[in-house]
C-alpha cells in the first residue's frame, strides 16, 4: 500500500499517510473515547512501513486537542518510528502546537523525553491575521 488516507471527523483526525515518500500526517482533533479500532490499522500500516521504509520518514502531528485516551495511541506511533530511528534511519517527528495550548506543547515534550527519535516543535500564533 502506498497511500493511507482518511478524513477527518469531529473527533479523528485527517490521516495522510504517504508510504512511498515517507510523508506522515496527522491533523484535526483527537478525542476518541475508543480510539483502538481508528489507530490499530495505522499501527499496523507502520509496522509494515518499517520493513521498508523510505529514504527520509517524517510524522507531522497537527493536533488542536487530544485526549488521554488517544494519546496511548499517538504514544505508540512515535515509539515505532523510534524503533525505526534506532534502525539508524533518517526519522524526524514534527510537533505543531498552538501558542496558547500549553498542554499539547508539554505532551509533545514528554514524548520527545521517552524516545531518541529528533523532535522539532513547531508553534502557531491563533487568529494570527496579516495585512497585504
Amino acid at each position: 500500500m502506498d497511500l493511507l488516507y482518511k478524513e477527518a471527523t469531529e473527533n479523528t483526525p485527517f490521516v495522510s499517510f504517504n508510504f512511498k515518500k515517507g510523508l506522515f500526517i496527522l491533523e484535526g482533533q483527537c478525542t476518541l473515547d475508543e480510539p483502538e479500532s481508528f489507530f490499530t490499522s495505522i499501527e499496523n500500516h507502520i509496522r509494515d512501513y518499517i520493513k521498508q521504509p523510505a529514504e527520509c520518514t517524517i510524522l507531522t502531528l497537527n493536533l488542536s486537542a487530544i485526549n488521554i485516551s488517544s494519546s496511548k495511541f499517538l504514544l505508540n506511533i512515535v515509539v515505532l518510528l523510534d524503533e525505526l530511528y534506532q534502525l539508524n534511519k533518517d526519522v524526524k517527528i514534527r510537533w505543531v502546537y498552538n501558542n496558547d495550548e500549553d498542554g499539547n506543547y508539554e505532551l509533545g515534550n514528554d514524548y520527545a523525553d521517552m524516545v531518541s527519535v529528533p523532535f522539532e516543535f513547531i508553534e502557531t500564533v491563533q487568529n494570527f491575521m496579516t495585512t497585504i
